[in-house]
């Protein structure tokens, strides 16, 4: 996927990726510091996947590219776990309050889709993760709007960086007078390799609440079900490429995606017991 995006990226002057602004950055850029330095700093869970990207930057960077990390809703939040942390006066101005009363909701969800977990209440956690993934979608949507904000001003001929769930950014864009091109990497890919190419239906859900969309209850649940299986069947561990298999984790993610569809509200019922059994 790395490799689509580093010929993409030298069409344009300005490349934006999705990532809260880091002071190591530039001095990785510049080759101040090795690659693999910055890398064990950002704590990733996916080291080489971060490796790889970082060199590629770096090789864009030293043909003149302008890079910049804009993600502006995460930077908030580092700054009030930083406030908490060092037991400071949480930030008021009007993006951090923002910011505070949507995790706020987001992190209730997410205790009730914990406790309905650790209970294995199937139904009760398909409930509370209809009730996560509109919370999640509401944050989503803010994310998306800041982060619109913080790009229009970097301006035009830039490359922006956004997975396939912002769905509402380069409408956002658009509207704030942008021409905007999407260019939908994982399915691009997915096509050429001959992989059918399937969300998870938790993350098609709330792109479809992000949207407006009217989502009866039992499509709503039936959805919920299958992500609930779909993440306990996606391999947690970061696969490694190679020559036979170039792309492990959009093939692996497509193959579980088909899978979960296809399943009634009563397979993943089974499923669930099956996998987490009581």
């Amino acid at each position: 996927m790395l490799r689509h995006f580093e010929e993409i990226a030298k069409d344009y002057d300005k490349i934006v990726i999705e990532e809260p602004r880091d002071d190591l950055f530039e001095r990785m850029l510049k080759g101040e510091i090795p690659v693999e330095q910055y890398v064990e700093n950002l704590n990733t869970s996916f080291p080489v996947y971060s490796t790889h990207q970082c060199e590629i930057l770096r090789r864009l960077y030293a043909i003149g590219k302008k890079i910049y990390q804009v993600e502006p809703y995460l930077e908030t939040l580092e700054e009030i776990y930083k406030a908490i942390e060092s037991n400071q006066v949480l930030p008021t101005d009007e993006r951090a309050l923002k910011v505070r009363e949507i995790e706020k909701k987001v992190g209730s969800a997410w205790v009730d889709y914990q406790e309905a977990f650790i209970k294995k209440d199937f139904d009760e956690l398909v409930d509370a993760t209809v009730r996560f993934t509109k919370a999640d979608a509401e944050r989503f949507i803010i994310r998306d709007e800041m982060r619109a904000e913080e790009i229009a001003k970097i301006g035009d001929n830039a490359l922006v960086e956004a997975g396939q769930i912002h769905i509402l950014l380069p409408q956002i864009l658009k509207e704030k007078g942008f021409d905007v091109r999407v260019i939908d990497l994982p399915r691009e890919v997915a096509n050429k390799l001959g992989i059918e190419f399937y969300l998870n239906p938790g993350n098609e859900l709330t792109i479809k609440y992000m949207l407006g969309d009217d989502v009866d209850e039992e499509t709503a649940r039936l959805m919920c079900a299958q992500s609930i299986i779909y993440v306990s069947l996606i391999p947690k561990e970061e696969l490694l490429p190679s020559e036979d298999e170039p792309y492990p984790h959009l093939k692996r993610e497509c193959e579980v995606a088909k899978l979960v569809r296809r399943m009634s509200y009563e397979d993943c019922r089974r499923m669930f017991y099956k996998i987490w059994a009581k």
